[in-house]
């Protein structure tokens, strides 16, 4: 592990998204006090109460909002790699299902002994060829590529695709941003 690595643990999708939520971390095998930030990516207009959905899923960090759970991703991982945080949970919204990732340090990976099912190799707001040649890969490396409109969903059907075909490099992308990830 490298201290530039960010790494998913648990990625899960639920009707509400204080229970997907909660799977997540339970799925993860973390305690929730563990979870420092929260970002929440709307990929559909959706009326929630952020608030109240961060307090029913019994969390009491800080939260932040964007428009995109992608883009959401990309926070996260900034934080991550930054060191203002170990664990954060995305979590993308759409109208009938939400998905929730949670990300984490290799220290938090190391110190909690947390099991990754992947590592966020590389991301580009700038397409896909930035994104390969910050990982020096060709697209000929990639195996799956998964593209929409609801990033976190993509990234958690990306994830089970990989495992299910112990496939290693996959990568998402909502139209110019691209997120290459490595099974491991």
């Amino acid at each position: 592990m490298s201290d530039s690595d960010v790494f998913v643990i648990s990625a899960v999708s639920n009707p509400e998204p204080a229970e997907a939520m909660r799977q997540a971390i339970q799925n993860a095998g973390v305690d929730s006090i563990r979870v420092q930030d929260v970002i929440f990516g709307l990929d559909e207009s959706r009326s929630i109460d952020m608030e109240k959905t961060l307090s029913a899923s019994g969390l009491t960090c800080s939260m932040a909002t964007v428009s995109a759970s992608l883009r959401a991703a990309f926070f996260a991982a900034q934080s991550i790699l930054s060191g203002d945080v170990n664990i954060v949970i995305i979590v993308g919204m759409e109208d009938d299902v939400s998905t929730a990732i949670l990300l984490a340090s290799p220290d938090a990976v190391g110190r909690w002994n947390l099991m990754p099912r992947a590592r966020l190799a590389a991301r580009s707001l700038i397409g896909i060829d930035s994104a390969l040649r910050t990982a020096e890969l060709t697209s000929s490396d990639v195996t799956i590529f998964r593209g929409g409109k609801q990033g976190a969903l993509l990234i958690k059907e990306l994830l089970e695709e990989l495992e299910q075909k112990s496939a290693r490099w996959g990568m998402v992308t909502v139209n110019e941003l691209a997120l290459l990830i490595e099974r491991i």
